[in-house]
């Protein structure tokens, strides 16, 4: 992992300080050092910086001081506050500051805050690998692959009408495809496999997705100008679904 970090601070003799410790650092790559916060702010947005070390200091009136600029700093930036006194430290954490340090810095006390730096971003990215994990799984549970002909077809549910049951065979009528998609499976197959809160078997011969039905009779479901029938094992299912639709 390597960190682009940036100093600001009034005092030269602390800049040059930090800046050596930085290069001590393997992670982290020094991008720039300041005394003004208006041209660190503006290199700031041209820049990526992911640790800025800042000075809190009194500043001429009509000016920002450390803490005012780190509230112009936006994620990841993590900010380390460098103060003379703890007098600042509550309000600084209060601004979600990654370390406050006092005094005069030692680089064993540097280092142990860098490495919490470094623990902070390692486990960002771990969230962010675990989330992309997450929505690839989702995506591939949204997915049904089937074997049609001689090709296998990759399905999206969402665009799944019904499913019509055929001997050994089931058809799956798809949006966008004007005759269905013929597979070698069993109804009893695709029933396990659908996700039974989108999908309803109504029929021994047809399972329908809920959201494409137009239409409901005693005896038969309207999906896609297709009347489907209701069978007399399924209607209890059926009146079930029913109950939870919000008619007016």
């Amino acid at each position: 992992m390597s960190l682009n970090c940036a100093i600001l601070h009034a005092d030269p003799e602390m800049t040059e300080k930090l800046a050596e410790y930085i290069a001590k650092v393997p992670f982290l790559t020094l991008c720039g050092k300041y005394n003004n916060p208006l041209v660190a702010l503006k290199d700031y947005y041209e820049s990526k910086v992911e640790v800025y070390f800042v000075g809190i200091y009194p500043v001429e009136e009509g000016g920002i001081n450390g803490m005012d600029f780190s509230r112009l700093l936006s994620l990841p930036t993590r900010v380390i506050f460098i103060a003379d006194t703890d007098q600042y430290a509550a309000e600084c954490f209060r601004l979600d500051a990654l370390d406050y340090l006092t005094g005069d810095v030692g680089f064993s006390t540097f280092f142990q805050s860098v490495n919490k730096a470094a623990r902070w971003f390692a486990l960002q990215e771990m969230n962010i690998s675990e989330l992309k994990k997450q929505e690839a799984a989702e995506e591939s549970s949204r997915v049904i692959f089937m074997k049609s002909d001689s090709r296998i077809m990759r399905l999206d549910l969402d665009q799944i009408n019904y499913i019509e049951g055929l001997g050994d065979y089931v058809k799956i009528y798809y949006k966008g495809i004007s005759k269905p998609i013929l597979t070698l499976c069993s109804m009893k197959y695709m029933e396990e496999k659908l996700p039974s809160d989108e999908f309803i078997r109504v029929h021994r011969s047809f399972i329908v997705r809920k959201d494409c039905i137009s239409a409901i009779s005693r005896n038969t479901l309207e999906i896609e100008k297709k009347d489907v029938p209701i069978g007399d094992a399924y209607r209890e299912r059926v009146k079930h679904f029913i109950s939870r639709l919000a008619v007016l």
